[in-house]
């Protein structure tokens, strides 16, 4: 059984609709580090390094400034907003040994579309925490593309995307059933529009901190500034 850790973005308790809304607001703002984190030591490539280079560096930490990139930030709570855009369709490319983009968000039903450039053979696995089989298992040569899949946006969750055979490549995808989400800029900067008025769960997570949370109230045609610091692990 392959394990991806626990639940970060749980199943929500009834359906989202999205229509008009009027009077909503905003929230935005910066994520950055409680305390200085160091990148984990480099990864040993062995038989794949006339491809990759001896080792992959990690590349688990965006920072800039004060600020923290690649973190997932969203709403809980919002079950009736703006429509979630016709488009869903992702891309997860796989290039200088490197999955890009390491973390991204995407919509309930849409597909993902995987471009390989290596050398080597890839066999990826899209497996979302607290679940026990992965959602889809790709297998990727040079220059290969597959046809884009569902599986692994068939639910809300976030999903890991491992490779089976080498350590280094990875990366993230938050899927979710509403529009209320954002992945932070380099420096750490994010906002979300279109917010009807209310209570909510501002969630934020990132793949050396893990999830945080806090209660934030946005106001009828409000702009709610929100700062968050997020404690390494």
């Amino acid at each position: 059984m392959e394990a991806a850790g626990p639940v970060v973005i749980a199943a929500p308790s009834a359906r989202y609709v999205g229509g008009p809304v009027g009077a909503v607001g905003s929230v935005s703002g910066t994520v950055g580090l409680a305390s200085p984190l160091t990148p984990e030591a480099a990864l040993s490539t062995a038989k794949d390094s006339s491809a990759c280079g001896s080792s992959v560096p990690d590349s688990s930490l965006q920072v800039k400034g004060s600020g923290l990139g690649n973190v997932v930030v969203w709403l809980e709570g919002v079950r009736k907003g703006k429509p979630v855009p016709l488009e869903k369709r992702i891309e997860l490319e796989s290039t200088h040994c490197l999955l890009t983009p390491r973390v991204q968000g995407a919509f309930l039903g849409g597909a993902v579309n995987v471009i390989a450039h290596e050398e080597f053979r890839q066999h990826l696995r899209f497996i979302a925490g607290g679940e026990k089989q992965p959602r889809a298992a790709v297998l990727l040569g040079k220059d290969e593309q597959v046809i884009p899949t569902e599986l692994p946006l068939k639910t809300p969750g976030l999903v890991i995307v491992r490779d089976l055979d080498h350590d280094w490549p990875r990366a993230f995808i938050a899927v979710f059933d509403h529009p209320y989400f954002a992945i932070t800029k380099p420096d750490g900067s994010w906002s979300i529009d279109q917010v009807p008025p209310g209570t909510y769960t501002l969630a934020a997570w990132h793949e050396r901190t893990g999830r945080s949370e806090q209660q934030v109230t946005v106001a009828a045609n409000g702009a709610l500034k929100v700062e968050l610091k997020l404690e390494g692990k």
